[in-house]
């Protein structure tokens, strides 16, 4: 059985919110997600990872939830989740209005995707660098930048990745 953690790095107003009592409740969570089909009808479950075994192909959700608890409005949140070596990064999502979604190779460089990166192949006996698409299971992080967050408002950011 692998252990996957769940980290999220914070930066900008939401750092000072999150190491301080303070205006942003943050509140992490990894989910096994399990797809059954009933009649035709696909359902999807998200069961708590620690009250079941996670095993090489399953599928789990890495999720932070996050509320403004104060009664004005957070800007410039920077919230990074970076994405295990033993999972393969899938999908990111995220609830608030106006985020931008970028991803990483590297876990220190973001960019929208597709990212791109540099690669030496010989052609006709010759090393040539040609520009070649990163694969997102190679992503190892997602940052999301939220321009605003409004007093009161709560959002969810997640990724989807498969273990390996």
């Amino acid at each position: 059985m692998k252990a996957i953690a769940l980290i999220l790095t914070l930066s900008g107003a939401a750092l000072a919110a999150a190491t301080t009592p303070g205006p942003l409740k943050l509140t992490a969570s990894t989910s096994v997600v399990t797809k059954t089909t009933k009649d035709g009808k696909t359902t999807e479950t998200l069961t708590d990872a620690s009250k079941v075994g996670v095993l090489p192909g399953m599928t789990l959700e890495l999720a932070q939830t996050f509320e403004n608890v104060s009664t004005r409005d957070l800007n410039g949140l920077k919230l990074n989740m970076p994405v295990d070596k033993a999972v393969a990064f899938q999908t990111a999502t995220c609830t608030v209005a106006g985020v931008t979604t970028l991803y990483s190779a590297d876990g220190k460089t973001f960019g929208p995707a597709p990212l791109m990166k540099t690669v030496t192949v010989t052609e006709n006996g010759k090393q040539v660098q040609k520009q070649v698409e990163v694969r997102p299971s190679e992503y190892r992080a997602v940052r999301w930048e939220i321009p605003t967050l409004k007093a009161g408002v709560t959002g969810r950011c997640a990724i989807r990745a498969t273990v390996r």
